[in-house]
């Protein structure tokens, strides 16, 4: 057994005894420590700790900027210690109630929730909203920080989801909820004001994209913005007079579509067939020198993120947003 020790705010310590195989998060859990945590696979950083005297396992810090891995931070769902550790919340973002400003469709399933709270944020980083101690989701930020007065979250709806279904039924203006972060390291930070940028989303992928271009075009990036836009139908498809109303306003900005079930050719400039790493390839053939963002399921971000690396894309310029997705 490895011996684990949680410090509390108040310098008190619980010690755990972790069985053979059980992770860190596990083990509090056990011993019914109160710790916050979320889809336990290491995707939401919902329990991400601290560890104060020793070294923590690399698969533990899978994901977390350089700066943080460094402190010590890690995904406690993911650490598997060979020996004994010192970890505690302290620095990881604490849980804040947020009230239910709007609730509405974009659409058919896809639900846009507006949060009222005050928090330091850059457009496309995460914050993971609970339902209650036990169900949580991480959604991305559509919103802009200084534009806004509001938080702006996209919920793709399962009729059988513990958490979409609830937010689509149960949940209702003037609610008070509790939220976590921000998180994660896809926003807009470029080189320079003319570096050519690249977005590529699917589905509610959108959101975080959507709050990127805003705030790159409101800092006065003056390259070129591509961004492309991937949706399983024509309804599917949302927020399509705000993009080209932004497209209007920025010659610099470009918008393209791809829909997986759709006419595979149309009069239509803008309609890049169903095939999205194809419809990549037609806007951009080399990407040296692009800064990139990619986000969606795992599946189209991992194959994109290689295939705009492939074409000449640094791997240290490409940012993404990897949905995990939770059907019931």
């Amino acid at each position: 057994m490895t011996q684990l020790y949680f410090k509390t705010t108040r310098a008190e310590i619980t010690e755990v005894s972790l069985k053979k195989g059980e992770t860190v998060l596990s083990g509090l859990l056990r011993m019914g420590v109160d710790v916050p945590y979320g889809c336990r696979t290491g995707v939401c950083q919902s329990c991400i700790m601290q560890c104060s005297d020793s070294e923590v396992p690399a698969t533990a810090q899978k994901g977390l900027p350089e700066v943080q891995k460094k402190q010590g931070y890690f995904l406690s769902c993911c650490c598997h210690p060979e020996k004994p550790m010192v970890v505690s919340l302290t620095g990881a973002k604490k849980k804040q109630f947020a009230t239910v400003l709007d609730k509405r469709f974009l659409s058919p399933n896809v639900l846009r929730i507006r949060l009222s709270k005050e928090i330091c944020y850059h457009s496309g980083q995460y914050v993971t909203i609970w339902k209650d101690k036990d169900i949580a989701r991480t959604y991305s930020l559509a919103s802009h920080p200084t534009k806004d007065n509001f938080l702006e979250f996209h919920v793709r709806i399962y009729p059988d989801g513990q958490f979409s279904a609830w937010a689509e039924t149960g949940l209702n203006v003037d609610d008070e909820i509790e939220i976590q972060g921000p998180m994660g390291e896809c926003y807009y930070a470029v080189e320079s004001l003319h570096q050519p940028i690249f977005l590529a989303g699917v589905g509610t992928g959108l959101a975080p994209l959507y709050g990127i271009v805003r705030d790159a075009l409101m800092q006065g990036h003056a390259g070129d913005i591509k961004l492309l836009v991937g949706a399983y139908n024509a309804q599917a498809l949302y927020y399509r007079d705000e993009l080209d109303k932004l497209k209007e306003r920025h010659g610099n900005l470009s918008i393209n579509y791809s829909l997986k079930h759709g006419p595979e050719s149309t009069t239509a400039p803008d309609q890049l067939g169903s095939d999205m790493n194809l419809a990549v390839e037609k806007i951009v053939t080399d990407f040296s020198g692009y800064r990139v963002y990619l986000a969606g399921g795992a599946d189209f971000v991992q194959k994109s993120r290689k295939q705009c690396f492939m074409a000449g894309a640094n791997m240290g310029d490409i940012s993404t947003d990897t949905f995990l997705i939770f059907s019931d």
